[in-house]
């Protein structure tokens, strides 16, 4: 066999292996980022980062649970757009704790409070809108509201948040804008892997967030030394913004499972911080304060620590319809 012979061969061979590479990965990366429909779970969106993929049904995992977003990219039915003019029309804010992420489309906590306040202002047209997006902190929150909800033209919107704002302090790194934890994502997967499948069934984390730098500084002095700021300056301005456009603002106080042995001490004053905040600036700024971590107990209400089964759904929409129906007409 002549030189050039070898070198073709070898030449076709690299080339050979390289398409099949090239074949491979387009496969796997068709298959890792396909959840039920054929679409992903969620997508990239300029300016909140990532929200749902619109009429879409999220792969359901081990839970069997049938979780829909409609055309506009929210859980739940479709929404009509201009409002009726009779409609009173309620729109729920928050991550995945809003969104319901371990329940049903009938049982998430938004279906269940708009069925409870009609039930307690009969013949009034009262619509509520899920607009919880998983690992949303307030910053999304207040981003998707700007530039997605108040185009829906609520009366009233619901703000159900702390965990995931939590979470962004345990970085040594802390950016007040939130630039150390969340990173672009393109909307595509980098090396897939059986791990990717299970992350569009239930989360978008690794897509979207970056991992603290190491450090000695023990977590709960690095959450000290974040503190709150943050997340007032983010409620502020959501209050200050649905005011201007004469949209009322209720405030949720987050509650968790205590009894759950993976809720630390540390999470419990990090989450009690954030309560303290929200009730103080609902008090400044005019803002209805609904506080259901004193309010709702958490025994047989939870999934895991922060996510609320259908029990806790059904009960927490209880306690939010009662101090929504001062709001109310």
């Amino acid at each position: 066999m002549t030189t050039k012979t070898r070198q073709r061969k070898s030449r076709l061979g690299l080339f050979l292996f390289v398409a099949g590479l090239t074949a491979a990965s387009w496969f796997a990366f068709q298959f890792f980022t396909k959840a039920e429909g054929g679409k992903l779970a969620f997508r990239p969106l300029p300016y909140v980062n990532y929200g749902l993929e619109p009429s879409n049904t999220r792969a359901p995992g081990a839970r069997d649970l049938v979780r829909t977003s409609n055309t506009l990219g929210f859980r739940g039915p479709e929404i009509e757009l201009p409002k009726p003019a009779s409609r009173f029309r309620i729109v729920c804010l928050g991550g995945s704790t809003t969104y319901s992420d371990l329940v049903n489309d009938d049982e998430t906590y938004p279906v269940h409070l708009e069925r409870i306040l009609e039930q307690r202002r009969p013949g009034q047209d009262i619509e509520v809108i899920n607009a919880g997006v998983p690992s949303y902190t307030s910053a999304e929150s207040l981003a998707n509201f700007m530039f997605r909800c108040i185009d829906l033209e609520p009366d009233v919107i619901v703000l159900y948040q702390a965990a995931n704002d939590l979470r962004t302090r345990g970085y040594a790194n802390y950016d007040s804008a939130y630039f150390h934890y969340r990173k672009v994502w393109d909307g595509t997967l980098d090396n897939p892997t059986e791990s990717d499948l299970a992350e569009l069934r239930g989360g978008i984390n690794p897509y979207i967030q970056l991992d603290a730098p190491a450090t000695d500084i023990p977590r709960h002095e690095l959450i000290k030394r974040s503190g709150t700021g943050a997340y007032r300056r983010n409620l502020i301005s959501m209050i200050g913004a649905a005011r201007a456009h004469g949209i009322e603002t209720a405030l949720v106080t987050f509650l968790i499972d205590r009894g759950n042995e993976y809720v630390s001490d540390e999470m419990v004053r990090g989450i009690e911080g954030y309560n303290r905040a929200m009730k103080e600036i609902g008090e400044r700024h005019g803002a209805t304060v609904i506080d259901l971590a004193s309010t709702m107990p958490y025994e047989g209400m939870f999934g895991d620590p922060v996510h609320m089964n259908a029990k806790g759904t059904l009960q927490k929409a209880r306690v939010v319809a009662d101090g929504l129906l001062e709001l109310v007409p």
